[in-house]
């Protein structure tokens, strides 16, 4: 009897997965596909790089 019980219990779960994992395509689905593309100026890529320098050069000196 109890073994019937779980056996419900885990095919309803299973239902429910399957549910919600449709849902969860739907939702997919409809998201919308923004792409934002936007041009950085070489100066902060640049900055970006020296900022990346010297934290590495840091993290050097801390270690040892």
């Amino acid at each position: 009897q109890a073994l019937k019980v779980l056996q419900l219990q885990v095919q309803r779960l299973h239902e429910e997965n399957h549910a919600l994992k449709e849902n969860n395509k739907v939702l997919l689905a409809e998201k919308p596909k923004w792409k934002w593309h936007v041009e950085v100026p070489d100066e902060l890529v640049a900055h970006e790089q020296t900022i990346s320098l010297y934290a590495h050069k840091y993290s050097m000196t801390v270690e040892m």
